[in-house]
Parts: C-alpha cells; sequence; structure tokens
C-alpha cells in the first residue's frame, strides 16, 4: 500500500458530520448504491455490523431481504448517528472507534467496511480488530479505491490516507482467511471524481 498523505482534521467527527448532512441533501450516491450491494454478495443472515457507516444504506439493504437480521453500525460523526437511528429505529448504531470496538470476539457473522480502510491512518490494526470481532467462518468485506495513486486526490482530495491494490488487500487479509477481490468498475469513470473503480475484497475467517 501506498502513503497519499498524512492524516489531518479532514478526517474528523466534525467533518464527517458536515459530509453526512450534505449527503443528506443530495440523497444517496449511484456508484455507492451498487458498491453497498456489492459488499453484500456474501451475505446469507445473522448478526451483521457496518463499520464507518455514516450514511450507509447496508442496514437498509439488509432488512429488505432478512427481516429479522439483527444489525448495528459505528461511526465517529455523533450527529450522523444520533440521526441515523432515528431513521432506522432497528438498527443499533453507536459512536465508537474502530481500532477499539467494545464487541467480544466471534459476535459477528458479518462485517462490512465500505470506503473506510484508505481514511485510517492504521489500516493492519483495523482489520485486527475487525476480524477479532467477527466468527470464525463469517466474513469480513471491505472496499476502497483501486489504486488511487495513479491520480492523488482524484477521489476524495486529501482525506485518503493510503492507495490499495488488489496485491495490497491480499496482503493485509490472507493470514486471517480465505479472500477473493471483485473490481467494482463504473460507467461513468473517469468523468466524475467519486465513481472511481472500487476493490472490493472478501475475507472468510478461517475456522478454528
Amino acid at each position: 500500500m501506498e502513503k497519499l498523505t498524512e492524516q489531518s482534521e479532514k478526517n474528523s467527527n466534525l467533518e464527517y458530520d458536515k459530509i453526512y448532512l450534505k449527503r443528506k441533501e443530495t440523497g444517496p450516491n449511484e456508484q455507492d448504491v451498487r458498491r453497498w450491494k456489492r459488499l453484500l454478495k456474501h451475505y446469507r443472515g445473522g448478526r451483521i455490523i457496518d463499520l464507518g457507516c455514516l450514511d450507509s444504506l447496508v442496514p437498509a439493504l439488509v432488512h429488505e431481504r432478512f427481516p429479522k437480521a439483527e444489525v448495528w453500525g459505528i461511526d465517529l460523526a455523533e450527529e450522523a448517528i444520533a440521526d441515523m437511528k432515528m431513521k432506522y429505529p432497528l438498527v443499533y448504531f453507536e459512536v465508537g472507534d474502530v481500532y477499539k470496538t467494545k464487541y467480544p470476539a466471534d459476535y459477528f457473522s458479518y462485517a462490512v467496511a465500505g470506503e473506510l480502510i484508505e481514511h485510517l491512518e492504521r489500516p493492519e490494526d483495523f482489520i485486527k480488530e475487525a476480524m477479532r470481532i467477527l466468527r470464525p467462518g463469517g466474513t469480513l468485506a471491505l472496499s476502497t479505491p483501486k489504486e488511487e495513486a495513479i491520480e492523488v486526490g482524484a477521489v476524495d482530495k486529501d482525506r485518503h490516507l493510503w492507495s490499495f491494490s488488489s496485491e495490497d488487500l491480499e496482503s493485509l487479509l490472507n493470514s486471517y482467511g480465505e479472500v477473493s477481490i471483485d473490481v467494482l468498475g463504473s460507467r461513468y469513470f473517469p468523468i466524475y471524481a467519486y465513481h472511481w473503480p472500487s476493490l472490493i475484497a472478501y475475507c472468510k475467517k478461517h475456522a478454528r
């Protein structure tokens, strides 16, 4: 993985509350919806968590197919989480730290982390925690822009700290389980900044 920039105030809770409010006005981005659906490709029910959820439609998509599913969401943006709690009262939303969650080991059957890892100073520590709370045989599904270092800042200006290739994700995940990777292209790339192709990695945690 390649470092794009140093951490800044752009990855704060206040910044993401602002982003949440802006997105609330415009509605979901079509490419984001396609990506959320792809992240759920291997979900077949069970307790699921959306890590770094912000305005994600993952909870809504899960409940469409699995009305009785237990769905959790965690993010650092306090106002966004408060609003999401009202919007989706059946989902357990919490303000929290994705590096150190409160959940017990082996708690979730499926974990989603959409467009999160590139914002984090310590991707390896996040992966370790995500896999800790995932049960053996469960799946972590994450997405990130594909090789953003080709055009630094094209996707989200200076909020992204890292650029990842398929090989980078394999290296981060393969000690935890069986890894497969999809590429979600865009019908619009490269016309619009937010339609950069995404890598979507699935890691099925090793059984004990």
